[in-house]
């Protein structure tokens, strides 16, 4: 089933076909017309070629959805915060910044945005479903997100026009109001889709708060990390490299707060006799590859070590080496947890008739 039909139907647009994908590949429509609880629709397991092979309720096109339009949202919001910063108003000396990051880092945020609106599109199969997405009846998690990503797409690349081609005039306008505005888009669209998840009741590994944390924390340092593969790029690095250095400093300490929040979630898996078949995928089943290589060493462990060590020597490897740990941890991030939905009872039958739960 599709993410997004999902909450297209819990916000009263019904007639839709959701479609389950499974790992073998083989296809299972379920007529979701009369199905008056979305919850229930969204915990049937179907079974594949008689195999038995379970299978969650999203593909990668969810998993790249995710991750580009939190990373995007993260890049946007630190972005926004630098232009204000940056701006002649204020012109704070710590975090002044020359104009070819800025022209490098905006096109970067105006291009995640995008391809996350093309994955949002094709997750959803047809164009018109997307007008649902602005015109629902009731609010949602779904449509705040989906406003939220539009102006978010839209700002960017005002602001990446503006930059690339030497409007400074517009750009030291929009400086503020715009940085403003692009740092309350950003958080509402990195909070949004772990918001997203969690609002989703057919899985109960997702019903906690840590879900949305953790996609905050990981989407922040994300768009750190865009940042920082910007400036590895700009020419005139060593006289400003403080300022980057500093930027590095808040993103080892989102990272950190970030590991603490795993551990977190990790053990609220493990706490419940409904999450701890999950929690046993995620740490030593079929997900503990990407969860300990992709997540824990490569998204959290060396990018901390990595940012403690930056010096003026060699520092555009350093830069990207940062930013490439950090984006595959959000990467898999996103992976490991959409992929624990196929462990979870509800989406499990033979677990829920053994711990005889309703």
């Amino acid at each position: 089933m599709h993410l997004f039909e999902m909450h297209l139907e819990r916000a009263g647009h019904s007639g839709l076909f959701f479609e389950h994908r499974f790992r073998s590949g083989t296809p299972a429509i379920l007529d979701a017309t009369n199905c008056d609880n979305v919850a229930t629709c969204g915990s049937v397991t179907s079974l594949a070629s008689g195999e038995g092979k379970r299978m969650g309720i999203f593909d990668s096109l969810i998993v790249a959805y995710l991750f580009l339009g939190s990373t995007g949202g993260g890049a946007l919001a630190v972005l926004s915060l630098l232009e204000v910063l940056n701006s002649p108003r204020l012109a704070a000396r710590r975090w002044l910044l020359p104009a070819e990051f800025f022209v490098r880092a905006w096109a970067a945020c105006a291009i995640v945005l995008g391809l996350s609106v093309v994955c949002l599109l094709a997750d959803l199969g047809r164009i018109d479903r997307a007008f649902f997405l602005f015109a629902a009846s009731t609010p949602s998690a779904i449509a705040v997100g989906a406003w939220s990503l539009a102006v978010a797409c839209a700002l960017s690349t005002v602001f990446a026009c503006a930059n690339m081609l030497e409007m400074w005039d517009l750009r030291e306008k929009l400086a503020v109001p715009g940085g403003v505005l692009g740092v309350l888009i950003g958080v509402v669209v990195v909070a949004y889709t772990g918001i997203l998840l969690a609002g989703l009741p057919s899985v109960d590994a997702w019903q906690t708060p840590l879900i949305p944390a953790l996609f905050v924390l990981s989407g922040i340092s994300c768009g750190v990390a865009l940042c920082l593969g910007a400036w590895a790029f700009v020419e005139c690095r060593a006289p400003l490299m403080g300022s980057f250095i500093a930027l590095s400093r808040v993103d080892s300490a989102a990272v950190a707060v970030e590991a603490a929040c795993l551990v977190a979630y990790v053990a609220w898996l493990f706490a419940s006799p409904t999450t701890s078949q999950a929690a046993f995928a995620l740490v030593a089943g079929d997900l503990r590859w990407p969860f300990w290589i992709g997540l824990v060493v490569c998204g959290l462990g060396i990018p901390l070590v990595l940012e403690h060590l930056l010096t003026f020597d060699n520092r555009r490897s350093q830069l990207l080496w940062v930013a490439l740990f950090v984006l595959i941890g959000g990467v898999t991030l996103r992976y490991s947890i959409v992929g624990i939905s196929a462990f979870d009872i509800t989406q499990t039958a033979n677990l829920a008739d053994t711990l005889a739960l309703p």
